[in-house]
Parts: structure tokens; C-alpha cells; sequence
């Protein structure tokens, strides 16, 4: 029978703190006792690359008995926005591959998502009204079709009120309503 002695599967350091002590990496290793034979196993839990940002660059996660359970990598432009978003199998081929697009103001103007063979599955729009609130966001699969729609209500105060969602045939599905209250 094993029992853990001591896991964390994500760094212990903030953002903040990786790029203030220029951390490259973090990798957790978990040790497990087996209290029938009293040996310990050590193994890889995580391991978690930065860039000089302290921005995450490469996740790879691996479950109690040290077998592969996740692997991504990420890539930003220069304001630290996320570009590419990349999820691999076990032997190391891309499974899924995410690219976003900002516009001027580093708002996501397009989020495209890819297969394992590069083939465009699903693309959402993000469109945005002079006071850079989105105000629509439109999803379509891969042929361009599109599957559903999200729009957004906002108050005087630029405050978000509402998120309707539209499905592919444009029939009103759901309506999110966002209240607040003020100190």
C-alpha cells in the first residue's frame, strides 16, 4: 500500500516572484512510501519552464506513478498576450493548437483552434465598440459556419449588464444577467 509523503502539483512561486528571482524553471517531485516493502519512490510530478516574464512557457504533468498526463506549450507577443497555446499526447504530437490574434489595443480580435493535423476546427470573432468593450463574440466551426454568438449588454458606466447567447440557427438560448453592488 503507498501513501504520499509530500505533492504540489503546480509551482509554489507567483508569477512575480519567477520573474523577480529570473526562475527558468520548476519541477515538483513527489516521494511515496510503500508500507509494506518501507522503500521510497520519488518521482516527477511537474515541471514548469519560464520566460524572462515569468510567463509559462512549457506545463508537463505526470500522475501518481509518474506516467505522462499533460503536456502544453505557450507562446506570447511583446505585451504578454498569449499567441499560441499548443497541447500534446504522450509521444509528443500536437493534439490541439491554439492561435490568438490581437488588434491595436491588445484586445483578442481571434481565437483559432486546430487539430492534430493542422485542420481549423473552430474560430470565434471578437468584436469589440469604440470604448473597447466586446460587444460580440461569434463562434464557427471549421467551414466557417457559425455555431453560436455571444452578445454583450453594457451599462452608462461601461459596467458588463448582460451576455445573450444565440445558437446556430440565431434563437436566443440563454441570457446571463450581471447585478452589482457598491461599497
Amino acid at each position: 500500500m503507498l501513501f504520499l509523503l509530500a505533492a504540489t502539483s503546480i509551482c509554489a512561486q507567483s508569477k512575480k516572484e519567477v520573474k523577480k528571482h529570473n526562475i527558468k524553471s520548476c519541477t515538483v517531485s513527489v516521494t511515496v512510501a510503500d508500507s509494506i516493502s518501507g522503500k521510497d519512490k520519488t518521482f516527477t510530478d511537474s515541471y514548469t519552464a519560464f520566460d524572462k516574464n515569468g510567463q509559462v512557457i512549457e506545463e508537463k504533468e505526470y500522475d501518481r506513478k509518474g506516467k505522462f498526463r499533460k503536456h502544453e506549450t505557450h507562446k506570447y507577443n511583446k505585451s504578454n498576450d498569449e499567441i499560441e497555446w499548443v497541447v500534446y499526447d504522450e509521444s509528443g504530437g500536437i493534439t490541439k493548437k491554439t492561435i490568438t490574434e490581437y488588434n491595436a489595443q491588445n484586445d483578442k480580435k481571434t481565437e483559432s483552434v486546430f487539430d492534430d493535423k493542422g485542420t481549423l476546427m473552430e474560430k470565434t470573432q471578437y468584436i469589440y465598440n469604440p470604448d473597447g468593450e466586446k460587444i460580440s463574440e461569434v463562434v464557427s466551426d471549421g467551414q466557417g459556419k457559425i455555431i453560436s454568438r455571444h452578445v454583450f449588454v453594457y451599462d452608462s458606466d461601461g459596467l458588463k449588464t448582460e451576455r445573450k447567447t444565440y445558437n446556430a440557427a440565431g434563437q436566443l438560448v440563454m441570457i446571463k444577467k450581471f447585478s452589482y453592488q457598491f461599497h
